[in-house]
C-alpha cells in the first residue's frame, strides 16, 4: 500500500528527489524560487500546448520545440487549445496567457512531474519563462542542431544525466523595462548572421534592446536610397590602423576595408529580433563622427571638403555643418531608417562633437547670431532639436549621449548617461528619462584581466566583478526623480573587434552582469552567489558555442609588508605559482600562504582544476626598496585610480598605460602620500614615474617634491624638481629621480603638484586635470 501511494505522487521513482533553490543556478536571479517535489522528465512524447489563435504565444512554443529538437533530437507536438485549463494533461507543457499577473514581462513557471505550466501577462513573458526553463534542463539541451541520425532516439547526455527539470515554482519580474546590450559596426562590420547570433545570446540572458550603432567616422553601415553614394563611398576606408591608436609612429595595414547592411538585411534582422522579444534601436551619429558621411558628400560639412573615412580611432574635428542642406540630408536619411525600424527610440549619438569647425564658420557664428545662440554648446543643442523635430513627426522619441546636455536639453530627449552617472542624475532631476551606462562599470570594450594575458584592447578596466557591482539608480536621486532611470545598457565599442569571435570574448561573461542588474530586484544582487551561478552558466555558454572570457578563473594578486598574496574568486580551486621565470602547471608549487620576498622577483600563478588550467597565467614582477609594501595616508583617497591596491604607490608594480592599472589618479588635487617606514630609514633617492595625455585630460604635475620627518607632523624639504607642464604635449611617460642625499627618517613625504584647471582650447576645457603617477621607488 505504501508503494502503490508513491508510485501515485511519483509516477518516475529517479524524478522523486526533491531540490532545494540553491541547487536551480538561474541568470538572472528570479523574484522568487521554491522547490517542489520530483522533476518533470522531457521525451520525445512530449506535448505542448498554446492558446489557439495567438500568434505571438504559437511562436513562443514554437522556439521551445526548435530549441528542444537541436539540443535533445526529440521532435515535440504542439497544438492550440481553447478552454480554460482544469486539469493538465500528463507529460505536457502548457504556455498560457494570465491576465491576473501584474507585469507585462512578468511570469510564473510551475514545474512538477506531470506537467509544466507557464503564465505569463503577455507573451514576452512567456518568452522570459522559456529562457528560464532553459537552464532548468541539462546544458545540453542549448547545443547546436544534431545529425539528422541521432532524432530518433534523441541526443545522449553524460553519464548519470538526464533530460528532466527539477521540479520547483518560480515567480519573476523584470526590475527595468529597459534591458540593453550595444553593438557598433562602424569600427568593425559584422555579417547578418553574426548579429542574428547576437541578438539570440541577448534574448536568452532576457535583454530587451539591441542598441545598433550603425554610423561612424571610419564607416557607415546602412543602405540609403536616395543617397547611393553612402553606400560606394562612406561604407568604406581605405586601411585601419595596426596596433593601438596611441602606438608610435602610427602604423596601418593597407587594404580597404568595406561593408553595409542592405535595407533587406536591416528588415530580416529586425524581425529576427522581434521573434525574440528584442526591440532594435538604430543610432544614427550626429552632428559629430560623420565624416564617413562627409566622405561622400562633402558639401554637408562646414569647409566642404575634400574629406575621407577615418582610418584610425579617435575623435575628429571635422563634423556636419547645421546648414539647411545638412538638414535636408538628415531628414531624408531619418525617414529612411525611421521606416525600418518599429521602435519607439531612435538614437541620434551627440556625442564628442569638436566644436573647432562652428568656431571657425562664418556661416555658423551667423546662424548663431541669427538664432541667439550664445555658444557652440548652443548650437549643438539648436542641432538635436532640429534633429528631435524631424523624428516627432515620424512618431519617434530621441536618445542621445549625455553631451545632448550641453546648451540645453531637447523636451522630449532620454539622455544615455555615459560620461560617468552626472548626466543621469541631471537628466532625472530636469523630469527626463535617462539610461545608465558609465565607462567605469558598463564598457565591455575595456579590459577584463590582466592586460599582459588578454588580446589587445582599449584600455581600462572592468572585470566581470566590477561589472557586476553596478547599480543604475544614483542615490542623489529621490523615489520620484528615480523612476526617470529606464534602466541600463551594456555598450561595445568595436576598434580592437575584428571578427565575432573576438566580440563574444569581450561580451561574455560581462553580459550576464548587466542581464542581472536590469533583470533582478535589487535584493537579490549578491556576487557571492552570482559567482557560484555563473560557473555552471558557463556549460550552458560552452554548450552555445560561445567564445567567452575565463578571466573569472585568473589569479589576484598584492603586496603588503614584504608578502605578495594570491587569490581566486573560486576558493575552491589550488593556485599554483613560480618565482623562477616558467610557467606553472598542476604540478608547480601550490600557494597556501603569503610569498615573502626580499628581492625583485617575478610570480607567475594560475587557477587549476586538478590538472586542467581555468585561466589565464598571472605575471606579475615585483620591485623590493625600501618603500615597498608600506602602508600610507593621503589627504584625498583616490577611488576610481588606485594603483590597483589599498597601496597603489607601493605594491611594487610600476604603471600600465593599457589599462590605468598600476597608476594613482587624481582630479585637481596634489598626490601626497606620507609613507610610514616604521623605524628611521636611510635612503639616498626617490624615483617615479608621471604620465600626461592631454586628450584623455591628463596633465603633467607642475612640481615633485619629497620630505623627511621622524614624528610625522614636522617635515624637511629633501628634493624637489619644477617641471614646465605647459610645454608638454601629446603622450608621454617621464621619470624624475631626486636625491635626498643620504636622508634618515621614519616617515617619508611626497607631493606631486596637480596641473589645475585644463586651459581654455583643449579637451576638457574649464574641467580639473587628472595626475597620474606610479610606484615610488625608494633606495
Amino acid at each position: 500500500m505504501r508503494i502503490l501511494i508513491f508510485l501515485v505522487f511519483c509516477p518516475f521513482l529517479s524524478n522523486c528527489q526533491t531540490p532545494t533553490p540553491s541547487s536551480i543556478q538561474i541568470i538572472p536571479q528570479p523574484l522568487s524560487v521554491k522547490s517542489q517535489t520530483g522533476s518533470f522528465a522531457l521525451s520525445a512524447d512530449t506535448r505542448v500546448y498554446y492558446p489557439e489563435g495567438l500568434n505571438d504565444w504559437q511562436m513562443v512554443a514554437q522556439s521551445w520545440i526548435t530549441l528542444v529538437q537541436s539540443g535533445t533530437g526529440f521532435t515535440l507536438v504542439s497544438q492550440g487549445v481553447k478552454e480554460k485549463l482544469t486539469k493538465p494533461r500528463t507529460n505536457s507543457i502548457y504556455i498560457l496567457p494570465d491576465e491576473t499577473l501584474t507585469q507585462d514581462e512578468g511570469y510564473v513557471l510551475d514545474i512538477k512531474p506531470a506537467a509544466i505550466i507557464v503564465r505569463a501577462k503577455t507573451a514576452a513573458g512567456a518568452f522570459y519563462a522559456i529562457q528560464t526553463l532553459r537552464q532548468l534542463f541539462p546544458a545540453e539541451i542549448n547545443n547546436k542542431p544534431l545529425p539528422a541520425k541521432t532524432k530518433s532516439k534523441g541526443a545522449a547526455l553524460p553519464a548519470g544525466l538526464k533530460w528532466s527539470a527539477p521540479g520547483c515554482l518560480i515567480q519573476d519580474a523584470p526590475r527595468f523595462p529597459y534591458r540593453g546590450l550595444h553593438l557598433d559596426v562602424g569600427r568593425h562590420f559584422f555579417p547578418v548572421e553574426f548579429i542574428k547570433n547576437y541578438i539570440d545570446l541577448l534574448a536568452f540572458h532576457k535583454l530587451n534592446t539591441f542598441h545598433w550603432h550603425l554610423t561612424e567616422d571610419q564607416g557607415w553601415r546602412i543602405e540609403i536610397k536616395k543617397y547611393p553614394k553612402l553606400q560606394t563611398i562612406a561604407a568604406c576606408r581605405k586601411e585601419t590602423i595596426v596596433g593601438h591608436n596611441s602606438d608610435r609612429p602610427v602604423k596601418y595595414d593597407g587594404k580597404k576595408y568595406c561593408g553595409f547592411y542592405t535595407q533587406e538585411e536591416v528588415k530580416e534582422v529586425v524581425e529576427y529580433a522581434r521573434q525574440r522579444f528584442v526591440t532594435v534601436i538604430p543610432e544614427i551619429e550626429m552632428p559629430g563622427h560623420a565624416l564617413a558621411a562627409l566622405s561622400a558628400y562633402p558639401e554637408l560639412g562646414c569647409t566642404k571638403g575634400p574629406y575621407e573615412a577615418a582610418t584610425k580611432w579617435g575623435v575628429f574635428e571635422d563634423v556636419f555643418c547645421p546648414t539647411e542642406e545638412t538638414f535636408q540630408f538628415l531628414d531624408d536619411v531619418l525617414g529612411e531608417v525611421c521606416a525600418l525600424f518599429p521602435s519607439t527610440y531612435f538614437h541620434i549619438g551627440g556625442d564628442e562633437c569638436p566644436k573647432k569647425s562652428w568656431e571657425q564658420s562664418e556661416f555658423c557664428q551667423q546662424l548663431m547670431k541669427k538664432e541667439g545662440l550664445k555658444d557652440e554648446h548652443e548650437l549643438q543643442s539648436y542641432f538635436i532639436r532640429r534633429a528631435e523635430a524631424m523624428l516627432a513627426k515620424r512618431g519617434k522619441k530621441l536618445i542621445g549621449w549625455d553631451e545632448i546636455l550641453e546648451g540645453g536639453l531637447a523636451p522630449t530627449a532620454t539622455v544615455m548617461s555615459w560620461r560617468g552617472i552626472e548626466g543621469g542624475i541631471a537628466a532625472a532631476k530636469a523630469g527626463h528619462d535617462a539610461i545608465m551606462t558609465p565607462t567605469d562599470f558598463c564598457y565591455y570594450d575595456y579590459y577584463q584581466g590582466d592586460p599582459s594575458s588578454e588580446p589587445l584592447a582599449i584600455g581600462g578596466m572592468v572585470t566581470l566583478e566590477k561589472a557586476y557591482s553596478y547599480e543604475p539608480v544614483p542615490t542623489e536621486l529621490s523615489a520620484e526623480e528615480a523612476k526617470h532611470i529606464l534602466g541600463a545598457q551594456a555598450n561595445v565599442w568595436t576598434e580592437y573587434m575584428k571578427d565575432g569571435e573576438q566580440v563574444e570574448y569581450m561580451v561574455y561573461p560581462r553580459a550576464c552582469a548587466i542581464a542581472e542588474i536590469t533583470w533582478s530586484a535589487k535584493e537579490k544582487k549578491n556576487w557571492k552567489d552570482f559567482s557560484k551561478r555563473i560557473k555552471t552558466h558557463f556549460t550552458r555558454l560552452d554548450a552555445l558555442g560561445v567564445n567567452y572570457a575565463k578571466t573569472f578563473f585568473d589569479v589576484k594578486a598584492s603586496f603588503l609588508k614584504g608578502k605578495v598574496s594570491l587569490s581566486a574568486l573560486d576558493s575552491g580551486m589550488k593556485i599554483h605559482y613560480t618565482t623562477n621565470g616558467k610557467d606553472p602547471s598542476h604540478k608547480s608549487k601550490m600557494y597556501a600562504a603569503p610569498i615573502s620576498i626580499t628581492e625583485n622577483t617575478e610570480i607567475k600563478a594560475a587557477v587549476f582544476q586538478g590538472e586542467k588550467q581555468m585561466g589565464n597565467i598571472r605575471t606579475v614582477e615585483y620591485l623590493v626598496h625600501k618603500a615597498s609594501g608600506k602602508a600610507y595616508k593621503m589627504a584625498k583617497t583616490p577611488e576610481k585610480y588606485n594603483g590597483g591596491d589599498q597601496y597603489g604607490l607601493t605594491n611594487g608594480i610600476t604603471g600600465i598605460t593599457k589599462t590605468w592599472g598600476g597608476w594613482v589618479g587624481l582630479v585637481n588635487n596634489d598626490i601626497d602620500p606620507v609613507i610610514d617606514f616604521g623605524t628611521a630609514t636611510a635612503f639616498n633617492k626617490v624615483t617615479t614615474h608621471y604620465m600626461y595625455n592631454q586628450a584623455s585630460w591628463i596633465y603633467p604635475p607642475r612640481g615633485i617634491e619629497v620630505y623627511g620627518s621622524n614624528d610625522g607632523k614636522k617635515f624637511d624639504l629633501l628634493s624637489k624638481q619644477d617641471i614646465d607642464a605647459e610645454k608638454k604635449q601629446g603622450f608621454a611617460i617621464e621619470t624624475v629621480k631626486l636625491e635626498t642625499k643620504k636622508a634618515k627618517y621614519r616617515y617619508l613625504k611626497f607631493v606631486a603638484k596637480t596641473f589645475g584647471v585644463i586651459p581654455a582650447g583643449a579637451p576638457g576645457a574649464g574641467n580639473g586635470a587628472w595626475l597620474f603617477v606610479d610606484e615610488i621607488i625608494v633606495e
